[in-house]
């Protein structure tokens, strides 16, 4: 896959993958400004760095690898930036936008539970492991799931029930945290 020097390719790639990368950085950068800008950076990145993507490996799993490194770079900034500010305040001044910020201990739950949700996901068989993977671990939509794997969406949406119920049944997941 190139897209160097194809602002056709690029823009493809935008729409194809915007708005899950969007939603992705939003699950650690809550403020939608910012998750918007972390994501033009993360299209960016991906646009100069497109010469090391291995095709052995998901795409997906590249751009969203980017856009985790990016987002949590933001983090560490933003950290730093609030910790300076709160120093020039003489620590009086609480700033709002570092409250939104995960902590570390926050921030290694939610990598736990990911990892967590990816295994539980690898033992599924295989009809139901490649939606599960699609729709929990990289947001699709039904529709999008349906036309990238040519089958009815219908059949989908029973292949995502089943996979939460034997998540569910197996003891592995509560699939109330699933969407």
């Amino acid at each position: 896959m190139s897209f160097e020097g194809s602002e056709d390719a690029s823009r493809e790639l935008v729409k194809r993958y915007g708005e899950r990368i969007k939603n992705h950085i939003q699950t650690l950068v809550p403020d939608t400004r910012d998750a918007e800008d972390i994501s033009q950076e993360v299209f960016a990145k991906a646009f100069q760095m497109i010469g090391s993507y291995d095709s052995k490996y998901a795409f997906s799993t590249w751009i969203y690898t980017i856009a985790r490194n990016s987002s949590i770079d933001f983090i560490r900034k933003r950290k730093i930036n609030a910790k300076s500010f709160e120093d020039l305040m003489g620590g009086e001044e609480s700033n709002s936008a570092d409250r939104l910020v995960p902590s570390p201990e926050e921030h290694l739950i939610f990598e736990q539970e990911i990892e967590k949700i990816k295994n539980a996901i690898d033992s599924l068989p295989e009809q139901y492991r490649v939606v599960a993977e699609m729709r929990f671990i990289h947001e699709y939509a039904y529709e999008e799931m349906a036309r990238e794997l040519g089958l009815p969406l219908g059949t989908i949406k029973t292949r995502i029930k089943r996979a939460k119920e034997r998540l569910h049944k197996d003891g592995k997941l509560n699939i109330q945290l699933l969407p």
